[in-house]
């Protein structure tokens, strides 16, 4: 493999490079929330197989992408790369595939998979592992080593400070592809008015509520009715580096059914206030989510 790009948590490529051939590849896909899914399960795996990690980022060489490779800004333990094979290579029948390719562990299923935990070096992590069971046991590390920078812009460090300094409530709202008519649309619940009435009277005092949306117009429309929110931008595109910072310092947090708040309220650390997620996350109920959420974490 030929090496791209790295954040390897302080450590050299050639520290990493002289352990040996044994490493965890994971086959990084989709945005910044499934991205710390993804890393989250491969490290905490190659660390207690004692060996290197390395995300292939070759999903977001195709052009058109609209999600790009975002971990590089965290202080990471991991080498990004690009297999030195095109991506055509990858579909020949497996006969032609390289002797001393290692075996694939594919996600089997949406909910945690206990064969996970059998597995041993070298191997290739395949799918999205969106379940803390997966890592764990290794969260107090996970939480420094995804931990956001600090905003860059003045009015992001202001931000921060009001939010970190005050027992305020992180609100999110999902849209976008999810009511777009999207493959995204006809697999995700939609979170309504309803939902997020709901969650904030089940928190009772939820001090300042910041509201963080890719829709904001939307959300100033349809939730100026619940009482006084503070909506984060203007309708503008975001960094969504920043805005998981922000939502990170939060107390109490109301998800969407999205990674992204997921990440948001689960940096936030286990002994901050209250999380509430949505029941429905799937339009599907046939989707096992049971372990989607850490026990602490309360549905409406």
């Amino acid at each position: 493999m030929g090496c791209a790009a790295v954040r390897a948590g302080g450590e050299s490529p050639a520290s990493f490079r002289d352990r040996g051939p044994m490493s965890c590849i994971v086959r990084l896909a989709g945005g910044l929330g499934n991205q710390l899914f993804q890393y989250a399960a491969g490290r905490a795996l190659a660390h207690r197989l004692e060996c290197d990690l390395i995300l292939d980022t070759s999903f977001f060489d195709r052009r058109g992408r609209h999600r790009q490779f975002e971990l590089g800004r965290f202080p990471i333990a991991a080498l990004a790369s690009r297999p030195l094979a095109p991506w055509w290579r990858r579909l020949l029948p497996r006969r032609h595939v390289r002797s001393d390719a290692p075996p694939v562990f594919r996600e089997p299923h949406f909910h945690f998979a206990p064969a996970f935990e059998a597995i041993d070096s070298p191997v290739c992590l395949e799918g999205y592992f969106q379940s803390e069971k997966y890592f764990a046991r290794f969260a107090p590390q996970l939480r420094l080593e995804l931990l956001p920078p600090p905003p860059a812009s003045l009015a992001g460090k202001r931000l921060a400070e009001e939010i970190a300094g005050s027992r305020a409530t992180i609100l999110h709202v999902r849209r976008g592809d999810y009511v777009a008519g999207s493959k995204a649309a006809s697999l995700y619940a939609n979170c309504d008015l309803d939902y997020y009435t709901r969650a904030l009277t089940a928190i009772g005092e939820p001090g300042p509520v910041y509201v963080f949306s890719d829709d904001i117009p939307w959300a100033r429309e349809n939730l100026r009715k619940l009482g006084p929110l503070r909506f984060v931008g203007d309708g503008s595109p975001r960094d969504a580096v920043e805005d998981l910072k922000l939502m990170s310092l939060g107390f109490h947090h109301v998800i969407a059914n999205s990674t992204f708040s997921w990440w948001g309220a689960w940096l936030a650390g286990p002994r901050k206030g209250r999380t509430i997620a949505p029941k429905g996350w799937f339009r599907d109920s046939a989707i096992d989510d049971s372990d989607l959420l850490p026990p602490n974490w309360e549905r409406l």
